[in-house]
């Protein structure tokens, strides 16, 4: 038994069938494509970001997410004072 890649059916794993349930899935899988790599201009930012000092891990996260996923809806960042301090790794 396997999983369906697509749509998470489990089916019976044969030569044919090796990573979607159907040929149905297998099409709708390649029509949206999810890219699997990040750019190269994308890792540049992710470093560049590694090197910035963040107020907040709700201020990371949105950065991240403008980064990796900018087509996503916003990440509401609130003005709170931190539950916990995160110390440097210097």
């Amino acid at each position: 038994m396997s999983t369906c890649l697509h749509c998470g059916r489990s089916f019976s794993r044969t030569r044919s069938t090796r990573k979607y349930c159907s040929s149905r899935c297998k099409t709708n899988a390649c029509l949206v494509r999810r890219p699997r790599r990040i750019r190269a201009s994308d890792v540049e930012a992710l470093y560049a970001l590694l090197d910035e000092e963040v107020d907040s891990v709700a201020a990371l996260r949105e950065r991240l997410r403008s980064i990796v996923a900018p087509q996503r809806p916003p990440i509401v960042v609130e003005d709170r004072p931190p539950l916990f301090f995160v110390p440097r790794l210097d």
